[in-house]
C-alpha cells in the first residue's frame, strides 16, 4: 500500500513545478506588453528614416555630399535697404530690403533679400564649418535652391548689385563710422571678359564699397572659421579681391547704361537671437 502512495506523491510533486512553468508561459503570452517608445541616439543621424516624405513647397537640389541644417541660430542682425536709380530717376518701388544675419557661435551667416518689386525672396546660407553654401528663391509660397560646396574662390551670395562680379578693390583711405561700425573705403571694378557677365546689359561697373575694418564687428563668430578658409582670406585682401564673408554696410554701384543701385545700413541689433528655418523663405 504504501507504494502506490509513494508514486502518487512523487508524481504530484512533479507534475506541480511544471504546471507552474506552463501557467507562467501563457499568461505571459496572453499579458499585453507595454509599448515602448522609439528612440534614435542623436549620435546616430544615419539611422534616422531615410525617406521621410519632402516638402512639396520647398525643393532642394545640388551635390548630394554637402550637409546642410533645416535650421541655423544667428544673434546679430544688419538691417539694410537698396534703392535703384535709371539715370537720375528714382526706380519706383525698386530696390530690396534685406537681412544679414551673423552668428557668435558658429561660423555662418544668412542674407534675407526681398524684392520690392515683385516680391521674389532671395535667402543666401554660408556655413564655413560644414563647407556649404545654400541659396534659395521663393515667390508665392513656393521656393527651391541648390546646395553646393563653399568655396571662397566661387562664392556669390544673393546680394544687392551682383557683387560677385568685382574683381579688384583698391582702397581709398576714407574712413567712416556705419552704424557704430568702423568701415573704410574701397572702389572696385569687374572683370568685363569675365563669362558670367556676357549677357548682361550692365557688365561694366563700378564700385564704392564701404566694408568693416574688423569683420569681428559684425561676425563675432569670424574668428571660428577653419584655418584655410581665414588664410586663403588674407591671402584675396592682399591680392586686391574681395571675399564676400562679411557685406558691405554701405555699396554704391554705377553701370555703364546709367543704372545705380545704393544699399545702406538703417540699423545693427546685437544679442538679437533667432532660429532662422530653411522654409521661413515661404512664410505669409
Amino acid at each position: 500500500m504504501k507504494h502506490p502512495i509513494l508514486l502518487a506523491a512523487g508524481l504530484l510533486l512533479a507534475y506541480a513545478p511544471a504546471q507552474a512553468q506552463l501557467l507562467k508561459k501563457i499568461s505571459g503570452k496572453l499579458k499585453e506588453k507595454p509599448p515602448v517608445e522609439e528612440t534614435v541616439d542623436p549620435a546616430f543621424p544615419q539611422l534616422r528614416e531615410k525617406n521621410a516624405t519632402p516638402d512639396p513647397t520647398l525643393i532642394i537640389g545640388g551635390d548630394d555630399k554637402v550637409r546642410i541644417d533645416s535650421s541655423y541660430e544667428y544673434d546679430v542682425a544688419v538691417y539694410q535697404e537698396s534703392e535703384a536709380f535709371q539715370g537720375s530717376q528714382r526706380v519706383f518701388d525698386g530696390g530690396e530690403d534685406i537681412v544679414v544675419y551673423y552668428s557668435s557661435t558658429s561660423p555662418a551667416f544668412c542674407i534675407q533679400l526681398t524684392s520690392r518689386s515683385t516680391g521674389t525672396r532671395y535667402h543666401y546660407y554660408g556655413d564655413f564649418g560644414r563647407e556649404s553654401q545654400l541659396m534659395l528663391s521663393g515667390y508665392g509660397g513656393i521656393a527651391s535652391g541648390d546646395k553646393t560646396k563653399l568655396e571662397l574662390e566661387g562664392m556669390e551670395p544673393v546680394y544687392p548689385g551682383e557683387i560677385g562680379y568685382l574683381s579688384q578693390l583698391t582702397r581709398t583711405g576714407s574712413k567712416k563710422v556705419i552704424a557704430g561700425v568702423a568701415c573704410e573705403e574701397y572702389v572696385a571694378h569687374n572683370l568685363r571678359h569675365d563669362p558670367r557677365v556676357k549677357n548682361s546689359n550692365r557688365t561694366r561697373v563700378t564700385a564704392y564699397v564701404w566694408i568693416p575694418m574688423d569683420p569681428h564687428s559684425v561676425f563675432p563668430a569670424y574668428s571660428l572659421m577653419p584655418g584655410h578658409f581665414k588664410s586663403q582670406i588674407e591671402a584675396m585682401r592682399i591680392a586686391g579681391s574681395y571675399p564676400p564673408v562679411v557685406m558691405p554696410l554701405e555699396m554704391f554701384l554705377e553701370y555703364a547704361n546709367g543704372d545705380r543701385v545704393f544699399t545702406h545700413t538703417t540699423h545693427i541689433i546685437v544679442q538679437e537671437k533667432r532660429k532662422v528655418q530653411l522654409s521661413d523663405i515661404n512664410r505669409p
